[in-house]
């Protein structure tokens, strides 16, 4: 094996492991992390923010599958909710009720599914680096 032919698979590997972390791919991963934006000024009309989408902290939903408990965190942030008494299927898929307000919390296919509207919408990993980097260019 040649040098290039060493960096030219070094470079797939790499390729292939930020397409596996930005589609969030990983089928052993224990946790679902939603990426999510709220519509300042509250000023929503159907799905049209009149306003401007403001990123929200990234919500952490830690599995444990032994105890049927999900851990829910906000980026940053060290105070915690734990769910108890979950359906798990995998990380993207799993339903809980919420011991506070009795709610079901659903997560299907990786998206938290909204009991009621709101002005907050899910967005991918990948728009939530977008709007990072463009935060950082302007």
């Amino acid at each position: 094996m040649s040098f290039s032919d060493f960096i030219l698979a070094i470079l797939i590997i790499i390729a292939a492991a930020c397409v596996v972390w930005i589609l969030d791919l990983n089928p052993y991963s224990k946790q679902l992390q939603v990426y999510s934006q709220t519509c300042d000024y509250m000023i929503l009309e159907n799905t049209y923010c009149k306003g401007n989408w403001q990123d929200n902290p990234v919500q952490i939903f830690t599995l444990d599958k032994s105890s049927n408990q999900i851990t829910f965190t906000l980026e940053n942030q060290t105070n915690s909710n734990i769910y108890q008494d979950c359906a798990i299927q995998d990380h993207k898929n799993w339903v809980c009720i919420d011991p506070k307000t009795q709610e079901k919390i659903i997560a299907k296919d990786g998206i938290l599914i909204e009991s009621e509207a709101s002005d907050v919408r899910q967005i991918t990993r990948l728009q939530s680096l977008q709007n990072k980097i463009l935060e950082i260019i302007t």
